[in-house]
């Protein structure tokens, strides 16, 4: 239980609920932390195919209705003394959270980018540095006191998938060793979130049209954080222009063009923007893979 005078999170016992993707159960494995039982948020993931093996005899759920009383009793008879969620997709009701003290990891430092979708924005808003907190969960989303805040540096060339698929793995390793601590007694101090809310809800896909009227250093920020997928997009010819990698450039001669009309120079695509231009290296025109080079000589 938190202790509000000491300000720090404790528990009694070692029987460890699991809530989230394998990566995070196979680090409690590796740590001697078997689950007493697993809720999946997904089926497959990185690691699906070592961590479901090693869960024999362990009671899993896939995504279940966890406002459902019947599955909150399955999972209050598991008797857990600690729940723990990594990336799992939904958010955990106070009737569950009520079963014992939880902690999660979250790939942003907290209160900056709170919601589903940390990486895309950080990578978009060009942050240089983002966070894994590993915090106690509470009913608000991502609201939880901070047990643990590990800096994270983003690479200036670092897409969204790149980012997202490294930070969640180092995620996993720090979660799972504050699990650690907390089921051998070690009673941890919680550090207050403080400084300015920002969010980072989900994007639809229709909103990540570029619009070339923005600076090209935008639009390379909003490439890269929807790398490799779903990708950032536009027209051209009629043709749906999916694009995965570039680079923002001087527009030199080509400034008097409109944002958004491309351009061929030194054997490369290019596209105005409302400032600059943006070179395309990998896009999809329509359903084919095409090189920056390759829509070059499509343009001339």
């Amino acid at each position: 239980m938190a202790d509000a005078a000491a300000r720090s999170l404790a528990v009694q016992g070692q029987r460890v609920l699991y809530f989230g993707d394998p990566r995070g159960g196979l680090a409690l494995l590796a740590r001697g932390l078997r689950p007493v039982g697993v809720v999946h948020g997904r089926t497959g993931g990185p690691g699906w195919a070592r961590f479901l093996p090693a869960l024999a005899g362990v009671p899993r759920f896939l995504l279940p209705d966890l406002a459902d009383p019947a599955v909150v009793a399955a999972l209050a008879a598991l008797a857990p003394d600690l729940i723990v969620a990594g990336f799992y997709p939904r958010v955990i009701p106070p009737s569950v959270l009520a079963l014992a003290p939880g902690i999660n990891a979250h790939p942003s430092d907290l209160p900056r980018w709170r919601g589903p979708d940390p990486v895309h924005w950080a990578v978009r808003a060009g942050d240089a540095q983002t966070a894994i907190c590993v915090h106690a969960l509470t009913a608000g989303l991502d609201e939880g006191d901070v047990l643990l805040r590990v800096p994270v540096p983003i690479g200036p060339r670092e897409s969204g998938g790149h980012l997202a698929d490294r930070i969640e793995g180092e995620a996993a390793e720090h979660l799972a060793a504050v699990a650690r601590r907390l089921v051998d007694g070690e009673a941890l101090p919680l550090h207050p979130q403080t400084g300015t809310v920002t969010w980072a809800p989900l994007v639809p896909g229709d909103d990540l049209e570029v619009d070339w009227g923005r600076s090209a250093v935008q639009v390379d920020a909003l490439v890269r954080a929807s790398a490799p997928w779903p990708g950032a997009f536009t027209g051209l010819g009629g043709e749906l222009l999916v694009l995965y990698a570039g680079r923002p450039e001087a527009a030199d001669k080509f400034e008097a063009l409109a944002p958004g009309t491309p351009f061929v120079r030194g054997g490369r695509a290019f596209i105005r923007c409302g400032d600059g231009a943006w070179r395309i290296d990998r896009a999809r025109l329509g359903r084919k893979l095409i090189t920056g080079r390759a829509l070059a000589r499509l343009l001339v």
